[in-house]
């Protein structure tokens, strides 16, 4: 919850004799039933009357802070004697009903003097409203950058000395979280989420996204929280732990000594800095930490005090969530600098060699929600690629006038008015139906943006494919026939895709339908569509939502990638670009260099091919939360059993000796090399293409001449020579044998072939 609370003069709202204040009641939150009073704690329940009372009906002139989940405003309850804060949330906001409640529940449970108490709430007229009591002295952003950064004179510098206190505070409120019998983890730990009372108490607030453990080590959920704080293995498995807080609040002590943000937008800024932690962590190594101290700090933390609060901070961050402290260390050691820092004379000269020699673990957290210097990039694409024109009138740009521009009444005659029975995808913002157009002789797939959403977003997004799509034609891409922008709608219409998604076949009822082959076939098909985005129009496109879902399936099997309405496209003097976006459902196909850089380049898709090309050899998804926690990430399991020499045991059970040995070995190192971490090494799209290629020829020599069929050994597949490749393919004038590196160094697998 985010409050912008300094130089705001109000006066009290006074109650009328014919208010509508009443008592309000008290509700059990254990049983939902506010007749029943036998639960430990209550919240309150107000009317929307009572609300727009305290609040002036949401006078403007009391907003004290505002988001994407809504607006706060500063209110007055019981005739103006006690001051509150009020959290109205929007509709629109990804803080939805869900949150909402979970915040009540959670806060109903807990009592503590470092968590923000909630008061009361109100859900009359479907609105969804808090009541919190009220925090004076803002965030604690507010006083490291959020205020000071717009030059606000009256920003109060908090002192070491304070800083420490706040964070020993909010230590001990997340502690007690963790060591409830409910045993809450916050999952949005951030210095914005910490508040400060009138006597700069800090308290913990925002509870829409905690979740209840109970005993358990972990709890296994979909990936949520802020971009910058995010725990990189939680990210990845989906196991949150008590331990994920603690990685976010070790974000949050590096802020406090930095005085930063823990991703910096700024354009002046260099690539490097962009990540606090890693920053900081780089400035350790190099002895070089009084680079990032906030210079208001200077001279007022004795060198032992540092090393100690950046020990702390390090340590928090520690990849490995077992290798983290608890919060209760957390807390005791902070207060044990706090007790050396009053027994200690302030520091007057440098701390650049305090950290020297030190041993940091990398922070290779979720870093997004960056602005790049010379390529500004929208939530949903290139800002720059859709005209503002665009936005007002999709018709009236070139790039609309190559689509049919269908009215209402025709997408309703080809869907059966949204027929329930012919919705054939509903995943995310939209909904997709199988439809008949032109008197019912052409069939189309209509996907159709849900109301009662972000209409800006929704925009974004119905823009964006349009405009890409615009620039595309290619076998490999689902063609786009016309859209509809009627009546406040927007529809896209698409060729139909009879044999659904990649998806489909490897997780739906007939899994395991797809034989070898086929799937060699579709991998090679979706390699070609990606080459042609990266390579075969004017402009480079990263596809940014690369999964089975966005690999559909003609009725001759082509695969053709489809929902380009996250791409970016990177400009013709550039190759790589900023993004900011989360796409949902997303998670497992991320590079690892853009959770760690927010930078886009075509090499990201590379990565995102090599993960579902290990779908398709294995049959399962990126995460499988409930299998053994060396099982859990997809990738992470395939390199462990790479190393292990245990590939056969990871093999989709379907498949199993229906793949040649070599063809075998071909798919796996090329799996393997489209995974590497450094995105240098990892191959082109055009070396994809080759090697797919040339692993399906293989496939169908084994199938059609067994006996000819080079039934060498893995060990003896290798000529010697790092990553070259023996492949004998059977011809009418006998077994020819062919020498290559799968990867660059043939024409032979070149682009010119995978065209």
């Amino acid at each position: 919850m985010e409050m912008l609370i300094q130089g705001i003069s109000v006066l009290p709202v006074t109650q009328p004799h014919h208010s509508p204040y009443r008592v309000p009641r008290l509700i059990n939150m254990s049983t939902g039933d506010g007749g029943n009073q036998s639960g430990r704690e209550f919240c309150r329940r107000y009317s929307l009357a009572e609300i727009q009372w305290a609040t002036h009906n949401f006078d403007d002139a009391l907003l004290i802070g505002k988001g994407g989940f809504g607006k706060v405003y500063k209110g007055f309850m019981n005739y103006g004697d006690t001051v509150v804060a009020i959290k109205r949330l929007n509709t629109e906001s990804k803080q939805g009903a869900q949150e909402f409640w979970s915040e009540i529940k959670t806060l109903s449970l807990l009592r503590h003097p470092h968590l923000v108490t909630l008061i009361g709430y109100s859900d009359d007229c479907e609105e969804m409203i808090l009541v919190y009591e009220y925090m004076a002295n803002g965030t604690l952003a507010d006083h490291l950058y959020k205020i000071r950064g717009k030059g606000n004179s009256n920003t109060h510098h908090l002192t070491w000395k304070e800083r420490l206190q706040i964070c020993i505070n909010a230590a001990r409120g997340l502690d007690y979280l963790h060591n409830t019998e409910q045993g809450v983890i916050h999952r949005d730990v951030k210095t914005t989420n910490i508040l400060l009372d009138e006597n700069w108490v800090a308290k913990i607030a925002d509870f829409g996204l905690s979740k209840m453990g109970s005993t358990q080590t972990h709890v296994s959920t979909d990936v949520k929280g802020t971009f910058g704080y995010l725990d990189p293995e939680y990210y990845l498995t989906r196991r949150l732990t008590k331990k994920s807080d603690v990685y976010a609040f070790g974000v949050v002590l590096f802020e406090v000594l930095c005085a930063r943000p823990p991703v910096d937008m700024r354009d002046d800024n260099n690539e490097e800095e962009r990540s606090l932690p890693l920053w900081a962590q780089q400035c350790m190594k190099k002895g070089m930490l009084d680079q990032i101290i906030d210079p208001y700090l200077r001279g007022q933390i004795p060198p032992k005090c540092l090393k100690l609060f950046v020990k702390v901070a390090n340590k928090c961050l520690h990849k490995h969530p077992q290798g983290r402290p608890t919060m209760a260390e957390v807390e005791g050691r902070l207060k044990h600098i706090l007790v050396s820092y009053g027994n200690k004379p302030k520091c007057t000269k440098s701390v650049s060699k305090v950290v020297m020699g030190w041993a940091c673990v990398p922070a290779h957290g979720i870093v997004l929600a960056m602005m790049s210097k010379n390529h500004n990039i929208s939530r949903y694409g290139s800002e720059n690629e859709f005209p503002r024109q665009l936005r007002r009138d999709p018709f009236k740009v070139s790039a609309a006038r190559l689509y049919r521009r269908f009215k209402l009444a025709k997408i309703q005659a080809a869907t059966n008015n949204f027929h329930e029975n012919l919705v054939i995808g509903d995943v995310g913002y939209t909904k997709v139906y199988r439809g008949l157009i032109d008197r019912g002789n052409t069939e189309v797939a209509i996907r159709r943006w849900k109301e009662g959403k972000s209409r800006e977003r929704n925009l974004d997004q119905f823009t964006a494919e349009i405009q890409v799509q615009s620039q595309l034609r290619h076998h490999h891409i689902v063609p786009l026939v016309g859209y509809c922008d009627d009546k406040n709608e927007l529809i896209l219409v698409y060729e139909y895709m009879v044999n659904k998604s990649l998806h489909h076949h490897l997780y739906g009822p007939n899994r395991g339908s797809l034989p070898w082959e086929k799937r060699l076939e579709i991998c090679i098909g979706a390699a070609r569509g990606l080459q042609y985005l990266h390579t075969g129009t004017k402009q480079t496109i990263i596809h940014h939502n690369l999964k089975p879902t966005s690999i559909l399936l003609d009725e001759n099997w082509a695969a053709k990638l489809s929902s380009l309405e996250f791409s970016v496209v990177i400009p013709t003097n550039g190759s790589t670009a900023t993004c900011s976006t989360f796409v949902d459902g997303n998670v497992g196909y991320m590079d690892p260099d853009y959770l760690a850089s927010s930078k886009l380049t075509i090499k990201t898709n590379v990565h995102s091919f090599g993960v579902i090309l290990l779908e398709v050899l294995c049959g399962r998804k990126t995460t499988a939360i409930t299998r053994d926690e060396a099982e859990v990430n997809l990738v992470h399991w395939f390199k462990t059993n790479v190393q292990m020499g245990t590939i056969d045991g990871i093999i989709d059970p379907v498949l199993v000796d229906t793949i040649a040995p070599e063809c075998l070995k071909e798919y796996l190192m090329i799996s393997e090399n489209c995974l590497r971490g450094e995105e240098i090494e990892r191959p082109s799209m055009d070396a994809v293409v080759g090697s797919l290629w040339c692993a399906l020829q293989v496939q169908e020599a084994w199938l059609n001449k067994p006996h000819e069929a080079i039934p060498r050994s893995h060990n003896q597949f290798y000529d010697g020579t790092h990553g070259s490749v023996i492949v004998d393919i059977p011809g009418k004038g006998g077994r020819s044998g062919k020498i290559f590196t799968s990867l660059e160094d043939s024409t032979y697998l070149s682009g010119n072939l995978a065209r």
